[in-house]
């Protein structure tokens, strides 16, 4: 009998089931059989086979809460990939990136999380001089633009195997970033910025201005450089301030910046994190959610960030200054925060 060649009727559940099915051999490091997968939302093998090929949707709440807290991955990643608003590729970037922040933050120390916030401060300086550079400051950011600033880099369309987007030398002092063909999303752009990062992080730290690498949170300062790439500090102040407050955040920011959302969320946590001081920086859990929500039961201290506001690197960026403290001195504690964007405005290291 000759197959069926019909098109899966719901092609995005087809997808859901890939990618549960490579996060749960990524978590049980072997593999794992179809029914394994469908055994977390108790079906049978003719609703599993019907669920991998697209026949069976799958948009329950409750089974995309089993499937997200089975796989201990992001509810809205789930959500999203079950809803079709992006495709595999961009799911398992999403994956990927959350597996290695994980990694990555439970082996900062306090010193380290300090070290971070200093060095998220310099990457915010050097970016902001490179998109000035390049004469781009609307947004999204156009990165063409940006690495017209950049010289030593191309960015091309091409084959890239696994990646969405892989880095390569090219001639003698020039990099090659290939990206994968087809339309461009924002994750394509995310990954584009994250290999940027790479290649600035490898050959051009003395000559942009940054410090010396750290091994220990090499990957997160790459992280926070394409971020601030992709979402500067003022143009995030600015369309923060635009929106209203009845809006979802970080979906109305990613569509926004056209970036996903988790760069979203993790440039607003960094920033929120400019508002502690060192003690609580270092407490074992803080509350950013609290914090970002304006309602911290603590007494926060919302003044740009100390020490970091006259730190000066090994280039030719210079020190940052603060509108607030050159004058008036700390601003007056609060006992219930404040809002998102008051925060983001008033620890503004950039901001002219």
């Amino acid at each position: 009998m000759r197959k069926s060649t019909e098109s899966p009727r719901f092609p995005q559940s087809a997808s859901l089931f890939k990618f549960c099915l490579r996060a749960m051999e990524v978590r049980r490091q072997s593999k794992v059989h179809d029914q394994e997968v469908g055994n977390i939302l108790d079906y049978n093998p003719s609703d599993t086979s019907h669920w991998k090929r697209g026949k069976k949707a799958v948009k329950s709440i409750y089974a995309l809460d089993a499937l997200s807290h089975h796989l201990n991955v992001n509810p809205e990643l789930v959500q999203d990939l079950a809803d079709g608003l992006i495709d595999i590729d961009e799911a398992w970037y999403e994956f990927e990136e959350a597996e290695e922040l994980k990694i990555a933050n439970q082996s900062l120390t306090a010193e380290l999380k300090q070290e971070r916030r200093k060095r998220l401060l310099r990457s915010e300086q050097v970016c902001a001089q490179l998109l000035t550079k390049a004469n781009t400051h609307s947004i999204p950011i156009f990165l063409p633009e940006v690495v017209s600033a950049l010289p030593f880099i191309s960015i091309v369309q091409g084959e890239v195997a696994e990646k969405i987007a892989r880095s390569s030398r090219g001639k003698p002092g020039q990099f090659l970033i290939r990206y994968r063909k087809g339309d461009m999303k924002a994750h394509t752009r995310a990954a584009i910025a994250r290999e940027i990062a790479r290649i600035v992080m490898f050959s051009e730290r003395e000559p942009l201005g940054l410090y010396e690498p750290n091994p220990q949170i090499e990957f997160l300062e790459m992280l926070d450089f394409s971020n601030s790439l992709l979402v500067p500090r003022e143009q995030l102040i600015q369309e923060t301030e635009s929106l209203s407050s009845r809006v979802d955040l970080v979906k109305a920011l990613s569509e926004a910046f056209w970036v996903p959302k988790s760069v979203i969320r993790t440039r607003i946590k960094q920033i929120a994190l400019d508002n502690l001081n060192d003690t609580e920086l270092a407490a074992p859990a803080v509350q950013v959610r609290d914090i970002l929500g304006g309602q911290s039961q603590r007494m926060l201290d919302i003044r740009p960030t100390h020490e970091l506001a006259n730190t000066t690197g090994p280039g030719s960026v210079g020190p940052v200054s603060s509108p607030q403290t050159a004058t008036s001195g700390p601003a007056e504690s609060s006992s219930g925060g404040e809002p998102l964007k008051d925060a983001l405005y008033r620890t503004s290291p950039i901001r002219e």
